[in-house]
């Protein structure tokens, strides 16, 4: 959550449903302590606590293909959740690996987009077919 905020999120979405045997855990799968961790983030963000809560903007863009449905949770993923992944797959998870590494939040992963003028709000553009040392 502290992550998400500092990036920008708005909002976090937890989806919490029982599991198992509902009646032993009605409120589901999270615990006290998750809603603890909660109360703690809420209470964190509406003090003057926020020093651990400082936004970080993104100076650098890395541009994935137009419409490029990889899912980016290993080099094996699927696209779309339905083809193989293609010769692109594993240039674009090594490459965004380690701009992470590099950047940590100061890097947003973006598609193509003409409408969108990349050159306006970020200092450095990375497309996904780049050698990056």
């Amino acid at each position: 959550m502290i992550t998400a905020y500092r990036a920008g999120a708005k909002y976090v979405v937890l989806f919490n449903f029982p599991y198992d045997q509902p009646c032993e855990q009605p409120l589901g799968i999270l615990k006290e302590e998750h809603f603890n961790a909660m109360k703690t983030f809420w209470d964190m963000t509406r003090s003057h606590q926020q020093g651990s809560l400082e936004k970080v903007e993104a100076k650098v863009a890395f541009v994935l293909p137009k419409d490029y449905g990889w899912g980016m949770q290993s080099p094996d993923d699927n696209i779309w959740d339905v083809w193989h992944p293609d010769d692109k797959a594993p240039l674009i998870w090594d490459n965004m690996n380690k701009l992470i590494e590099k950047y940590g939040l100061k890097l947003d992963i973006i598609y193509d987009d003409p409408q969108f003028n990349l050159e306006e709000k970020y200092s450095q553009i990375i497309y996904c077919n780049s050698t990056i040392s």
